[in-house]
């Protein structure tokens, strides 16, 4: 569903660069500005990748990170080697409103004033202040003549000062997607697989400031919801158990390798510690025409690492809410396995212990491995021979339609 009010605003001048590199996807993220480009195929091939990361200051103030990244999105989009200036940009989690209710059926403009009007009275603000989209959940149980709707808005306003911040970029915005459909839309080429297709997925998208939580059949969203928890809330339990600058959290945070400590009768994990629980990266990385690095043993030894047990409880417990809601509109039909993204999933011990507790297989996934490659490529702020599970939301941008 498009954001019906800015078609009017698509570029004359965008039909121009009719080429198989996709537009130019810019994700204003809590934790990193992220601009990436590749060329549509089979297996995409990498144009230009570019990343500035947050200050730690700014990730706490929504308003100051954004001017931030807004200023520095131009030099950014210059210095990284795009090409084109077809753009498409995904409306950050942080700041939109996510919610599940059940609307009488119907089609098109009639269910899409039933979310409006949903929302805008949830909220207690005016339908015209924000922008709408909705996805109609085949499938669900629900009440008779009813359908479960998942309902995203974001203020009118931000969407304005993001497509200006594209223009002002020298660029055309021609698509705005939110985080969710990003994500899966990357996800796509392994949830369409004979073997992929019937599987219920829970995607873990643990980012700097938000948790989101998506569950998928196949290759359609089945359910949505933003936790407002993340790597800044993990660094500030660091600061208050360590008593360390906020400056060097972070760092601390990704060297840990045991987030909770062990209980001697632990459950078994049946998460990501071998081949199988990283088969996803290892599937592509190998398409990327990289080979996958071995997954670390768990440690077993004793650990002085910061104890996080307290916002990691208040994420596995959110988590598991969600899962009860799936199980009450889909009943008997149980979450097959776990893939973590985000840039907070590059802390094995996080992904292992929230596995561990919600006792499922899960994978850490490297959205970028499968995408081709030379090692010529501009790459700016941003280290491709190693893991990026946080680069979903981008290479979801790049596949995803032109709806502007």
């Amino acid at each position: 569903m498009a954001f019906g009010p800015f078609k009017k605003l698509a570029s004359v001048g965008s039909g121009l660069f009719q080429t198989t590199s996709s537009p130019i996807a810019v994700d204003f993220g809590v934790g990193a500005l992220k601009v990436l480009q590749v060329v549509h195929g089979e297996a995409p091939a990498l144009v230009a990748a570019a990343s500035l990361e947050t200050p730690p200051e700014l990730q706490r103030d929504p308003a100051r990170r954004l001017a931030f990244q807004v200023e520095a999105f131009p030099r950014v989009v210059r210095q990284g080697g795009f090409k084109g200036r077809r753009a498409v940009c995904a409306i950050p989690a942080s700041q939109t409103f996510c919610k599940h209710v059940q609307l009488h059926k119907a089609e098109g403009a009639l269910m899409a004033d039933q979310v409006a009007a949903a929302v805008a009275s949830q909220i207690g603000c005016d339908p015209g202040a924000l922008v709408y989209r909705h996805v109609v959940v085949d499938g669900a149980t629900s009440s008779a003549g009813k359908a479960e709707v998942i309902c995203f808005a974001t203020p009118r306003d931000l969407v304005l000062r993001l497509l200006g911040a594209i223009k002002d970029a020298r660029l055309d915005p021609v698509g705005m997607h939110s985080e969710f459909s990003a994500t899966l839309r990357g996800f796509e080429y392994v949830s369409r697989r004979a073997d992929d297709a019937g599987k219920v997925t829970l995607y873990l998208d643990i980012g700097a400031g938000t948790t989101k939580i998506m569950i998928a059949h196949g290759p359609a969203m089945v359910f949505a919801r933003t936790v407002e928890l993340g790597g800044v809330n993990l660094d500030d339990e660091i600061i208050k158990r360590t008593k360390c600058d906020l400056s060097e959290a972070p760092a601390i945070r990704r060297a840990m390798e045991e987030p909770v400590p062990r209980r001697p009768a632990g459950v078994p994990v049946a998460a990501a510690s071998g081949p199988a629980g990283l088969a996803l990266l290892s599937a592509g990385m190998r398409s990327g025409g990289a080979e996958p690095a071995p997954a670390p043993a768990p440690s077993h030894e004793t650990c002085n690492d910061p104890d996080l047990s307290v916002p990691l409880e208040i994420l596995t417990d959110e988590v598991q809410v969600s899962l009860r809601y799936h199980q009450s509109v889909f009943p008997g039909k149980k979450v097959d396995r776990i893939v973590f993204v985000g840039g907070e999933s590059k802390n094995k011990g996080i992904c292992q212990h929230v596995a561990r507790v919600l006792r499922l297989p899960a994978q850490v996934a490297d959205p970028l491995a499968r995408v081709a490659r030379t090692g010529k490529e501009p790459c700016v702020g941003v280290d491709l021979t190693t893991p990026q599970p946080g680069w979903a939301v981008p290479l979801g941008l790049c596949l995803s339609p032109t709806d502007l």
